[in-house]
């Protein structure tokens, strides 16, 4: 009976495990150093709490063995955050994003696919606000927490990229003169404050040693029958070896966060726009 009940208990977290992880593929796509660094971080964290009662049905029978996957996952974990970054030229050259950074270290792409017409997707891309996005606000707020602020407000219901120009932002526009695709991008230090930097002709020529330039695009491609490939990708480059290193142990820890906002933002813009077709 015994054996039978661990047998179920072992399929359930099986089950649990792999739903949990198409789950996360939906929104997160697959990138080794990340998920190399969490999976540690999992393991050390398991084997920090199985210390005081190892759970001999997963296997861990005794605190020697907890210990052990403690130091494994700390070991992969650390492994995974210093893992050399190479540099990736773009081999399409077809973006207005590539304009601007056309190399990089570190990226992610989401495209999701819509039924409607072009203006209407063009028109949710540049309408969609916060409040459209309830889970990117949850994380927002959690790295805001992390931060030390603690004080949270409504979600701002204007539009998104209308207020990453304001002000303080740190953003700028790059390139927006083709509604199908339009490049925002930003740039700072490592250890020190962000420049003020205001025109595309500026981000281009920031090499600063120490410094990070970070691109994105939104965009739209019409394929046929109605149907519009919406599609964010975002490049990251870091001036110099030091900034490389200390970026690629910031972007491999958030960059599931990152994914998931970019990947809800698609999503709002899918949903605002299908609801402007329905309605004409």
């Amino acid at each position: 009976m015994r054996r039978t009940t661990r047998l179920l208990v072992l399929a359930l977290i099986a089950a649990v495990a792999v739903a949990g992880l198409v789950f996360v593929l939906h929104y997160v796509p697959f990138y080794v150093p990340s998920f190399a660094a969490w999976t540690g971080i999992a393991a050390a964290l398991a084997g920090l709490v199985s210390l005081a009662r190892p759970p001999r049905f997963l296997g861990v029978r005794t605190r020697v063995h907890a210990l052990t996957l403690a130091l494994c996952g700390v070991g992969l974990a650390v492994t995974a955050v210093m893992w050399p970054a190479g540099v990736t030229r773009s081999a399409r050259q077809d973006q207005r994003l590539d304009r601007f950074l056309p190399e990089y270290q570190f990226s992610e792409t989401h495209e999701a696919r819509v039924r409607a017409p072009m203006k209407a997707v063009v028109k949710a891309i540049r309408e969609v606000s916060l409040a459209d996005m309830p889970a990117a606000v949850v994380l927002l707020r959690i790295r805001a927490a992390a931060g030390g602020r603690f004080h949270s407000s409504p979600p701002d219901p204007r539009p998104l990229l209308d207020t990453m120009l304001q002000p303080g932002s740190g953003f700028l526009a790059l390139d927006t003169a083709d509604p199908g695709e339009l490049v925002y991008g930003m740039v700072g230090f490592v250890h020190k404050p962000k420049p003020a930097l205001t025109t595309p002709e500026q981000f281009a020529a920031f090499t600063e040693p120490g410094g990070i330039r970070v691109a994105f695009n939104l965009r739209a491609v019409p394929e046929g029958d109605g149907v519009v490939r919406l599609s964010t990708e975002t490049r990251c480059l870091a001036n110099g070896d030091e900034a490389r290193r200390t970026f690629a142990r910031y972007w491999r820890i958030i960059y599931p966060g990152s994914a998931i906002i970019r990947r809800v933002w698609l999503d709002a813009i899918v949903a605002r726009a299908e609801r402007s077709a329905a309605t004409g």
